[in-house]
């Protein structure tokens, strides 16, 4: 049994718990490929003008892989509280899927990481579809909780070992799906690349803590995305030499959010980073190369 996953959107929180899961379950995992502009291109195709870059991204990688698999994974994020999702989109994904996709076969369940026995069902259930047995089930899920947790600490370890470097260091803070998609993101990291800055990504901290330090700079924010890239910023403001807070078009929560955290904090330098496409990369180039100049020379007066 060959089990399709897309490497866009939530693969970049959950990869690790997917692929352990399935692995262990005695299956095959095939990943679509990295994002590139054929992808982008296809995806597009198939979505309507108003969806945001990473959805038309996402259905891209999900059409790529309809002919190498059995079933296709399907995840979403829906919650009975609707504020701890992380997008709305995420609630009909799997819709949009079977409506454009008809012949697809999809594999769903709805991400609930806070909620053991919850996420479990879902997990058990897919299982099930799978032909497995309960006990398999059981402890391929306990095993891939565990490489999940494993992978999540790992980055978080050499995270910190980044910061406590002397090096000019720039938080990117934004949607995981944003930041480490390398046809979403990749001009962005090229370039400070290219100027020897070191990158500390804002969803490699304790989640928990996170949280606790959003509600320092608003106890109002909805989305744990914007909370969770947000509470980054609050926490580690003294430890990095600046910000990019990186958003795609068109993303309202995003842009209501960033645009309260750039008034509210002023302790560190934060640039607004909107990415959609379509974009020049020499004006992009320009653009960062001019923030990098500016948080230089502020880091070099601070250590006179």
């Amino acid at each position: 049994m060959t089990i399709g996953v897309p490497r866009s959107l939530l693969y970049y929180q959950y990869g690790s718990l997917w692929e352990s899961f399935f692995t262990e379950l005695g299956c095959e995992v095939v990943f679509s490929s990295t994002t590139n502009e054929a992808i982008f291109q296809s995806g597009s195709k198939d979505s309507i003008s108003e969806c945001c870059l990473p959805s038309k991204v996402h259905m891209g990688h999900v059409r790529s892989l309809l002919n190498s698999c059995d079933y296709v994974l399907s995840p979403y994020a829906a919650r009975k509280n609707g504020g701890n999702a992380i997008c709305t989109r995420f609630w009909g994904i799997g819709d949009v899927i079977r409506h454009t996709y008809p012949d697809a076969l999809l594999l769903e369940y709805a991400i609930c990481e806070d909620d053991y026995g919850a996420q479990y069902k879902d997990f058990y259930q897919m299982g099930k579809t799978l032909g497995k047995n309960s006990s398999k089930i059981r402890l391929a899920y306990d095993r891939a909780v565990l490489e999940q947790a494993h992978s999540h600490d790992k980055k978080r370890v050499e995270q910190a070992n980044l910061i406590s470097s002397q090096k000019l260091k720039i938080l990117l803070a934004g949607r995981p799906y944003v930041l480490h998609d390398p046809y979403i993101c990749g001009a962005v990291t090229n370039v400070l690349a290219e100027f020897g800055v070191s990158v500390v990504y804002s969803d490699r901290f304790s989640r928990n803590d996170v949280l606790c330090h959003s509600k320092k700079v608003s106890s109002r924010l909805c989305w744990n995305a914007s909370r969770e890239a947000i509470g980054a910023i609050a926490m580690y403001k003294d430890d990095v030499d600046g910000v990019l807070l990186l958003t795609v078009f068109p993303c309202a929560s995003d842009a209501l959010s960033y645009d309260m955290a750039i008034r509210t904090i002023n302790d560190v330098p934060i640039a607004l980073i909107l990415l959609d496409g379509l974009q020049a990369e020499a004006g992009l180039h320009t653009r960062l190369e001019s923030f990098i100049d500016i948080i230089s020379e502020r880091k070099s007066r601070n250590e006179r």
